[in-house]
């Protein structure tokens, strides 16, 4: 009976390292995508934060020109905070502030920027992705413009 047992695990030998050999690489790509897809989903919330931020200080401006300044610089700041390295392109819509006082009117901000992946990718994904997001933000209808 020992002899059976004795060629049993002979023939086992060298499977955990098999196995190893096979699943490790197909592990290592599945975080390596798992990494690629937190760092899209993270940049895009820090791009949709930055574009509220910017159509928000925008909309408290008190002119277009004054607007664009704020909005810019509050894009770039919330990104810079929040740690996503971009060169971003901020898209706004002033044309809210042309309207008569007492007419509703808004700003859009639309930001853009490219997520670098090529630290975290594997070859055969992407290097970088490009996510684009837009806000709108209410101007007061009865301040001055």
């Amino acid at each position: 009976m020992s002899a059976d047992r004795n060629s049993a695990s002979t023939n086992d030998a060298g499977n955990a390292a098999v196995e190893v050999a096979i699943l490790a690489p197909l592990f290592i790509a599945f975080l390596a995508g798992l990494l690629v897809v937190m760092r899209i989903q993270h940049g895009s919330a820090i791009v949709a934060q930055a574009a509220a931020d910017a159509a928000r200080h925008a909309s408290i401006a008190r002119t277009a020109t004054q607007a664009r300044a704020e909005a810019t610089s509050s894009a770039m700041t919330t990104l810079r905070d929040r740690g996503l390295h971009c060169t971003p392109t901020v898209r706004l819509d002033l044309s809210g502030f042309q309207r008569p006082v007492g007419q509703p009117a808004t700003v859009s901000a639309r930001v853009t920027c490219v997520i670098q992946l090529t630290d975290v990718a594997l070859p055969g994904m992407p290097g970088s992705r490009v996510v684009t997001k837009a806000h709108r933000s209410p101007i007061d209808p009865y301040r001055g413009r």
